[in-house]
C-alpha cells in the first residue's frame, strides 16, 4: 500500500480539528452513513480530533466508541421518505454547529443538506476551510420525492449544485464520472477522486461458497444472486424481482435489506408467482455481510443513481461476478464483459439473459470473478483514504497562506 495507518501517526503533517457534517449516518444504514464513518474513523484513528455531525437518530442501535472521535447530534424528525431516518431542517442544525465551529481547523460536509448549508453559512463567517462532497444525482431526488423530472427543477437543482460546491475551498468525489458532471456543471474549485474505498483485507473471496451456505440455510443447489441496499423506490430492486420469471429455475435471488418497498416488493414477487425463488434475509450485519458475500455467485444492483456504490465495492473485493446498471457510476466498477455485465436499469429481460448466461457457465463466474477482485485492488479503503488526508491538508495550508 501507498501508505499505512502506522505511517499516518508519524507523518508530520501535524494533527488537526476536524468536524464532518452528513444528513445521514448511523445507525440507519446507508452508503453515506458507511462513507462518513470510514472517513471519521480514519482520521480519528490518525490521530486528529475528529467530530461527526449527524441528525438525532430515530433509531435504536449503538456505535462503537473510538478515541478521538465525537459524534454530536443536531434536533430531528422522523424523515418521511425513509424508514428509520431522521432529518433536521434548516434552521434547527444551526445553535448546535455554532457551538461546535470553534477552534476548528477544517469542516467537510458530506452532503448539502440543511446541516451542510448551515456548516458552510457558519464556516465562510469564521474563515474556515471547507471540503464538500457529492453523493447524490438530481435525478435521485425526484424519484425519492415521487416528483415528475420538471426540467426547471433539474436546473434548479444543478445551479444549487455549482453555488454550493463553488463555495467550497476543495471537493472530493467518489469517482471520475461525477467529477466530470461537477465540471460540467460549472463548479471550478479543485477536485479530488477519491474511492468510498473498501477492505480488501476484511472482504475477499470465499474459499466454500457452497460451506458457507450452511449460516443461512442457503440452498446448495442454485445459483445465487445477491441484492443489498435499501428496499426503496430508487434502488430499482423491483427490476430484478421481474427479471426473475425469465430466467432459468436453477436461479436463486436473495434479497437483504429494509425501507419502505419492502412489503410491495414481496407482493410483487407473489403475484409474479417467484416468491419461493427469492430468500429474503432483511438487515444484515458486518459479519453477516461479508458472509452472504462469500456464499453468492453473482452480485446486482440496478440502481442508476450510484456515485459510486460501496456495496457494489464490498461485492467485486469478495470476487463476485457483478449485474449492474449502465447509468450513473456503475460502470467503473462493473466493466461490460469483463467482471459483470452492465444493463439499463427497467431492462429486466436483458437482466434474465444476462443472469441465465452468468449461472450457466462456470468458468465464465471464476473468470469474471478474478476480475472483479483486480478492480477491487486499486479502492482500498486506507491508500484511498490517505490520500483524502493530503488533501485536507493542503486545503488547510491553502487556507493559511491566503489570510
Amino acid at each position: 500500500m501507498l501508505y499505512s495507518y502506522f505511517f499516518l501517526l508519524f507523518v508530520t503533517i501535524g494533527t488537526m480539528n476536524l468536524v464532518i457534517t452528513t444528513e445521514t449516518y448511523l445507525p440507519f444504514v446507508a452508503g453515506v452513513s458507511t462513507s462518513t464513518d470510514n472517513i471519521a474513523r480514519f482520521m480519528a484513528r490518525a490521530g486528529h480530533q475528529t467530530t461527526v455531525v449527524s441528525p438525532n437518530p430515530v433509531m435504536k442501535g449503538e456505535i462503537t466508541a473510538l478515541a478521538n472521535l465525537t459524534i454530536t447530534h443536531t434536533p430531528s424528525f422522523p424523515d418521511p421518505f425513509f424508514t428509520g431516518k431522521s432529518f433536521s431542517p434548516f434552521p434547527m442544525p444551526f445553535r448546535t454547529l455554532q457551538n461546535v465551529l470553534n477552534h476548528i481547523d477544517l469542516i467537510h460536509i458530506q452532503e448539502p443538506g440543511a446541516i451542510g448549508y448551515t456548516a458552510m453559512y457558519i464556516a465562510k463567517r469564521r474563515n474556515i476551510p471547507v471540503v464538500g462532497a457529492l453523493h447524490f444525482t438530481p435525478e435521485q431526488i425526484f424519484r425519492i420525492l415521487f416528483f415528475p423530472k420538471i426540467p426547471l427543477f433539474i436546473t434548479l437543482i444543478k445551479r444549487y449544485i455549482r453555488w454550493f460546491y463553488n463555495k467550497c475551498d476543495g471537493i472530493m468525489i467518489p469517482t471520475e464520472t461525477f467529477a466530470a458532471f461537477l465540471r460540467e456543471s460549472g463548479v471550478t474549485k479543485p477536485i479530488i477522486v477519491v474511492s468510498n474505498g473498501v477492505d480488501t483485507k476484511d472482504f475477499v473471496p470465499s474459499k466454500n461458497r457452497l460451506v458457507q451456505r450452511d449460516l443461512f440455510k442457503l440452498p446448495k443447489d442454485k445459483i445465487l444472486f445477491f441484492f443489498l441496499g435499501r428496499l426503496d423506490f430508487d434502488k430499482h430492486a423491483d427490476t430484478i424481482i421481474r427479471a426473475l420469471p425469465k430466467t432459468d429455475k436453477k436461479v436463486h435471488l436473495i434479497i437483504a435489506g429494509e425501507g419502505k418497498e419492502e412489503q410491495n416488493f414481496r407482493n410483487l414477487a407473489k403475484t409474479l408467482g417467484v416468491f419461493d425463488r427469492i430468500t429474503w434475509l432483511g438487515y444484515l450485519n458486518h459479519e453477516q455481510m461479508k458472509d452472504v458475500y462469500q456464499s453468492v455467485d453473482c452480485f446486482v444492483l440496478m440502481s442508476p443513481y450510484e456515485v459510486q456504490s460501496i456495496v457494489t465495492l464490498q461485492a467485486i473485493a469478495c470476487g463476485l461476478p457483478v449485474l449492474a446498471c449502465k447509468e450513473g457510476a456503475l460502470p467503473e466498477l462493473c466493466h461490460d464483459g469483463k467482471n459483470g455485465f452492465t444493463i439499463a436499469t427497467d431492462d429486466d429481460a436483458t437482466l434474465a439473459e444476462k443472469m441465465n448466461i452468468i449461472a450457466s457457465d462456470e468458468k465464465l463466474r471464476e473468470k469474471m470473478g478474478k476480475e472483479s477482485r483486480n478492480i477491487s485492488l486499486p479502492h482500498d479503503r486506507e491508500t484511498a483514504l490517505a490520500r483524502l488526508l493530503e488533501f485536507y491538508k493542503k486545503i488547510v495550508d491553502a487556507k493559511s497562506s491566503s489570510l
